[in-house]
């Protein structure tokens, strides 16, 4: 065998390592498909996406090998090529450093169309964070490979960071905005936000790095910069526990007798209904002598937060208030006014 291997020319090794190549290549092919097939009757499905990541990083690092050695072979009729070989030597770091990023971004899917309670803006955020600091790294290491002096590229970096900070301070508050977003979680996809003053309402679409989407009630996008966010304080509405009830009703002032027993008889109504919060403040109390009408005031918690579901909830609370009050032989009242009119004498 040793003597067969010495004997073939540079030309016939390269036909040999082609040939070898693609036995490799095809028996990997036949391996993964196997693999693949096993990993469809488990109940997860994170391994298909594994294997789905590296499955073309290692089908490349064949056909390096075969490159390489051939190159390797051929030095000896061409001198120059030892050069090439010299400058293709770093080029398993680079098919590594892919591979892990398909690893990465395999996880990332996985992840996100996994059913559960999972954070897709974070796992989004996170990935591109390690993705970064991983090449980042690589980076030095090929630098330091080459014989350049990383502390003095980090010092450069360090300067230009400043530069870079002062001239982009805008744009570095709002991708630190959305960090801080990512990591507090004041918010998250899908969620229903507003500003106090509601200058800005919406329900959000997309957190991304520099700037949040937001679709309105009115399907307008508003696209609004991180860091204003961490500015002005934001109300949550889609996260309450609870829905205020907070209806003020007046009742004419002929009726005047029959509000002790109107408050009581909505008082147990809203004790017997099912969407009311009875751990939550429950008040129905007479408010005020206003210009043509007593008014009541009817304050309670919902256990229902959906709006439209909400709406109709309310909607029926109120009519049968209203029932109620025609029960009493009395009438909501409406703005009314009373002229005298003096006879002349």
């Amino acid at each position: 065998m040793n003597d067969f291997i010495q004997n073939i020319s540079p030309i016939q090794m390269v036909a040999v390592l082609l040939v070898l190549a693609i036995i490799a290549h095809i028996a990997l092919g036949s391996v993964l498909k196997q693999i693949t097939k096993h990993s469809g009757s488990t109940k997860t499905q994170i391994d298909d996406y594994l294997i789905n990541a590296i499955s073309a990083p290692l089908k490349l690092f064949i056909w390096y090998g075969w490159l390489y050695f051939s190159l390797l072979e051929l030095t000896s009729e061409i001198q120059s090529l030892g050069q090439i070989v010299g400058y293709i030597s770093i080029t398993p770091i680079f098919i590594l450093t892919w591979g892990i990023l398909r690893l990465i971004s395999s996880t990332e899917s996985y992840m996100l169309e996994k059913e559960g309670n999972v954070d897709k803006d974070s796992v989004r955020l996170f990935t591109r964070l390690i993705k970064i600091l991983f090449v980042f790294a690589i980076i030095l290491g090929v630098a330091q490979f080459y014989g350049y002096a990383v502390s003095s590229i980090l010092t450069l970096g360090g300067v230009g960071g400043i530069v870079v900070g002062f001239a982009a301070k805008d744009m570095l508050a709002n991708v630190f905005g959305g960090l801080m977003i990512q990591m507090d979680k004041p918010f998250s996809t899908g969620d229903w936000i507003r500003t106090t003053d509601k200058s800005i309402e919406g329900v959000v679409e997309k957190i991304g790095w520099r700037m949040t989407r937001l679709r309105t009630f009115n399907k307008n996008p508003i696209y609004v910069p991180n860091g204003i966010f961490a500015t002005i304080p934001i109300e949550t509405p889609s996260r309450m526990t609870n829905r205020e009830i907070n209806v003020v009703i007046g009742i004419r002032y002929d009726d005047i007798a029959q509000m002790q027993s109107i408050i009581k008889e909505v008082e147990k109504l809203l004790a017997n209904h099912e969407h009311i919060a009875h751990d939550e403040a429950c008040r129905v109390y007479f408010d005020l002598f206003n210009a043509s009408s007593l008014d009541f005031v009817i304050w309670a918690f919902s256990t229902v937060t959906e709006g439209a579901e909400f709406k109709k909830i309310k909607g029926k609370l109120l009519l049968d208030v209203a029932d109620i009050i025609a029960d009493h032989g009395a009438e909501i009242a409406y703005p009314t006014q009373t002229l005298h009119i003096q006879k002349p004498e």
